[in-house]
């Protein structure tokens, strides 16, 4: 089990990483967590024996949506000092 979440972690942190770095190079990136639907296509074009976790999707956005407004720090948390 401790090798199991170890890799759930480290394949986290990998595809973060490959998202920042897509954005720093003007490309969209969508991390797809729910692959379970295409599990057996996708494990058979990448070999079969593979074990898969997640999707990464790249590419250039045909658009660019405005940013959404952030809200304030003081909306979104309550702090306590008890």
């Amino acid at each position: 089990r401790v090798t199991e979440i170890c890799t759930a972690q480290s394949v986290g942190a990998a595809i973060e990483n490959m998202c920042l770095q897509a954005t720093a190079l003007g490309i969209g990136s969508l991390w797809i967590c729910d692959s379970f639907f295409a599990q057996a296509e996708l494990r058979a074009e990448a070999g079969g024996d593979s074990e898969l976790y997640a999707l990464l999707a790249l590419g250039y956005a045909a658009e660019e949506p405005a940013a959404r407004p952030r809200r304030a720090l003081s909306e979104t948390a309550e702090w306590r000092t008890e």
